[in-house]
């Protein structure tokens, strides 16, 4: 099965950011990769960072803080591959459905710019 993507961009300077991807197919998606591309360098901060969560609807699909307490950097061009942790039904989306992916801003925040982009895997419905 061909895999396709969809992909969105976030952004802001201390301010939190919410945006949508939405499955465009007449058919089911399973989600099959999630990666961050930052346009700007984030480096970590104890207490001046960002959290992206990639979700359907409460369910995350997976997640990447720029904590420099178990977090990471975003280096501008460089792509940047999450794990995902939602399982099972959580990361089937249904025609027209959508993912939201969410930035938090804690303390100041830092400037940030980075798409996300979801490998969309089709699925054969057999019922």
């Amino acid at each position: 099965m061909n895999t396709q993507s969809g992909q969105i961009g976030v952004s802001g300077t201390n301010a939190a950011d919410t945006n949508y991807i939405m499955n465009p197919y007449p058919f089911k998606v399973r989600v099959s990769a999630i990666s961050i591309l930052p346009k700007t360098a984030v480096s970590t901060h104890a207490s001046n960072y960002i959290t992206t969560s990639i979700k359907k609807a409460s369910a995350t699909l997976a997640a990447h803080t720029t904590n420099s307490s178990g977090g990471s950097a975003l280096a501008a061009g460089s792509v940047k591959g999450l794990s995902i942790t939602g399982t099972g039904l959580d990361l089937e989306i249904d025609a027209g459905g959508v993912i939201t992916v969410e930035v938090a801003n804690t303390g100041t925040g830092p400037a940030y710019n980075h798409e996300v982009v979801c490998q969309l895997t089709p699925i054969r419905d057999l019922t």
